[in-house]
């Protein structure tokens, strides 16, 4: 069995089906058992409702939302627990880097297109209304915010996508789980903004009244019919997660953060961060960051890896994606642009993998920061 069968013509089909309908339920986990059917590999969430704004002039959040009006996505297995551990806001990163590097730039939101030459320019607002149809005037309007939660990675010397699951195995369940977050716990519910940083909404002025009723999450599987003879199966055997974390060094005050790998954790495939200071609130700036060793990734006795002024990651982000991810957040690909495994972290054999960030000025006394990294693993059975 392998992925190389599994990808040959006739094999098998890529299907896009409806999983599921739920209400939202305000800053509570609401479960998702997935249809245990087929072989999955991605899963969509669309966030639908409609959003009603009763003043003139209201003000589109800064760059790390409108993802935060969940506030996580959990996606786990009776078999291998913690799949996907994401914020709303780490997650629509994932899919920013993913499009960018791996479907040609095909990119989901205007956000993408709000940085011009490292300076965040936000939203136009007909960017916005062509896209989510949100609206800057008192009106009454349909909203929609997709997720897009990658479960599978291609890597083409293994042949196609690793961590296929099969969906057919009855001894196999999954369930997504996701909490939504808003200030008003019942429908309408509020979606004006209520930390920056956190993305709890839509909106940055909270004298702005914006209310979404009775938002529907939508859930839609991408998945593969079984293949007739059980030898064309893919490799059952390995996940790639995404995983959310925290800076190991408090960021408030700093000038020098700090990341460091967790020992034997799998495969580090790529890894993305992103800080945002609360003086003057909004994601790093890139004046902050014009050292020469602004983001330092080492391994082993020091060695490094990655070395850069944002300028030089700038031009990467640009080079690499087609687009620029938000202000403050940035990544580093170990799978690169032909997806092998040449370049991709053990963190089995090379200790001491670190990512340093240095900045000219201390950050503020309220910011925060966010981690993510895809990993490859052993299936745990």
């Amino acid at each position: 069995m392998g992925n190389l069968e599994f990808a040959t013509q006739n094999v098998t089909r890529l299907l896009r089906l409806a999983n599921s309908s739920t209400t939202w339920v305000s800053n509570t986990q609401t479960p998702v058992q997935i249809v245990q059917a087929g072989y999955l590999r991605d899963l969509i969430i669309l966030a639908t409702g409609s959003q009603v704004t009763t003043t003139t002039a209201v003000t589109l959040v800064d760059s790390w939302a409108p993802w935060g009006v969940v506030g996580n996505y959990q996606v786990n297995s009776n078999v291998q627990a913690g799949i996907i551990n994401l914020s709303g806001i780490a997650t629509n990163w994932v899919d920013s880097l993913l499009l960018g590097l791996e479907q040609n730039s095909n990119t989901l939101d205007a956000m993408l297109l709000g940085n011009t030459a490292g300076v965040p320019t936000g939203y136009a607002t007909t960017e916005l209304a062509s896209l989510y149809n949100v609206v800057l005037t008192a009106t009454t309007q349909a909203l929609t915010l997709p997720w897009w939660i990658p479960l599978a990675q291609k890597i083409n010397t293994l042949d196609g996508y690793v961590g296929i699951w099969d969906l057919q195995d009855p001894s196999i369940q999954m369930v997504l789980n996701y909490t939504p977050q808003s200030s008003s716990t019942t429908s309408p519910f509020s979606v004006v903004e209520g930390t920056a940083a956190t993305g709890a909404g839509l909106f940055v002025q909270a004298a702005n009244t914006s209310v979404w009723t009775t938002p529907t999450m939508l859930v839609t599987r991408i998945m593969y019919d079984p293949p007739v003879d059980p030898r064309d199966d893919p490799d059952f055997g390995f996940v790639h997660s995404w995983y959310e974390e925290t800076f190991n060094t408090g960021l408030a005050g700093s000038r020098v953060i700090n990341w460091r790998a967790l020992a034997n954790s799998g495969y580090i495939t790529r890894l993305i961060w992103g800080i945002f200071d609360s003086t003057p609130a909004t994601g790093i700036a890139d004046s902050n960051l014009t050292a020469a060793n602004a983001l330092n990734f080492t391994v082993g006795n020091n060695a490094p890896v990655y070395v850069e002024t944002i300028q030089e990651s700038r031009f990467r982000q640009a080079y690499e994606l087609g687009h620029m991810l938000p202000l403050g957040v940035n990544y580093l690909d170990f799978l690169g642009p032909d997806l092998t495994m040449q370049n991709v972290l053990d963190t089995f054999t090379a200790g001491n993998i670190n990512l340093q960030i240095n900045t000219g000025t201390a950050l503020g006394a309220t910011s925060v920061g966010k981690v993510v990294r895809g990993m490859l693993q052993a299936l745990q059975q």
